[in-house]
């Protein structure tokens, strides 16, 4: 069977350089999407929908979406990456709509390697796809594989008989911060692994958080990875979707595994389920 790859995703960014900008980062403008509108099943999912992300231009923000089923949270970041169309509205990334600004990667819960490929061509293929030179490319994919850890087994192919479920998520991350995008989407990214696999990656998440400069939108069921992970958590409401609260999470200093011993995190992870046992009931 031929084997094709979807090259969409990786078409040349047109991504501005942004110097001092006062645009948001994300920029949700009016998004609206009805389902069998005016029949007996209909299905609000967005009616009106806003909602802006700022950027921190010193360092990277992660903001974790959190809800109940159906309201909207894997939508949304669909939108925002442009996989899926609404009925109406505009999304900006920077100040730019997302068609001119080029791809918004995004990591999904299952992995979305190409397993006949192997780690480095996989990491290389968003800038192969733009035309960047071959060693060019080597060395850049080489610099994300050494960031999630995976350079001993750069040359191996990314499919389970070679690497484990957190390798292979370690890969797609990777390959997300070869797409170039300031903006980077995780829909669920540690929700099929388990407990040893899960903190691996939500350590490599954090690497990503304190030593480059992105903002990453996350959707996750997790209080514990939202309080870990997040700078910021935005909780909504269904039926339409909105916004029902944020919550902002501080640590002192770099975020790592010591921050599960801080009194803070109880308390943000207590206060965080209780907003959560809100909209869930």
């Amino acid at each position: 069977m031929e084997r094709t790859i979807d090259t969409s995703i990786f078409m040349e960014s047109k991504t501005p350089v942004i110097q001092e900008s006062k645009a948001p980062a994300i920029s949700v403008q009016h998004l609206r999407q009805i389902f069998n509108e005016g029949l007996s099943n209909e299905y609000r999912l967005f009616e009106d929908f806003n909602l802006d992300i700022t950027d921190n231009p010193d360092k990277s923000e992660l903001i974790s979406i959190m809800g109940g089923s159906g309201c909207g949270k894997s939508q949304l970041l669909r939108a925002i990456t442009g996989l899926s169309k609404m009925q109406s509205g505009e999304i900006f990334i920077y100040g730019k709509k997302i068609e001119e600004y080029g791809p918004v990667p995004m990591v999904f819960q299952t992995y979305s390697n190409y397993e006949w490929m192997t780690i480095l061509e996989n990491v290389m293929l968003p800038m192969t796809i733009k035309g960047v030179p071959k060693k060019d490319a080597e060395e850049k994919a080489m610099e994300w594989i050494k960031l999630v850890g995976l350079e001993e087994h750069a040359n191996k192919y990314a499919k389970n008989s070679e690497l484990s479920g957190g390798q292979l998520q370690r890969v797609s991350i990777a390959r997300s911060l070869a797409c170039d995008s300031k903006v980077i989407l995780l829909d669920e990214a540690t929700g099929a692994l388990d407990i040893k696999m899960k903190r691996e990656v939500q350590n490599i998440i954090l690497k990503i958080v304190n030593d480059t400069e992105k903002t990453i939108l996350n959707v996750t069921h997790s209080v514990e990875e939202a309080v870990y992970l997040s700078t910021k958590v935005i909780v909504l409401l269904p039926k339409p979707c909105r916004i029902h609260k944020t919550m902002d999470i501080y640590f002192s200093g770099d975020r790592d595994k010591d921050i599960l011993n801080d009194p803070k995190f109880a308390e943000y992870s207590n206060e965080l389920t209780m907003i959560l046992e809100e909209v869930c009931k």
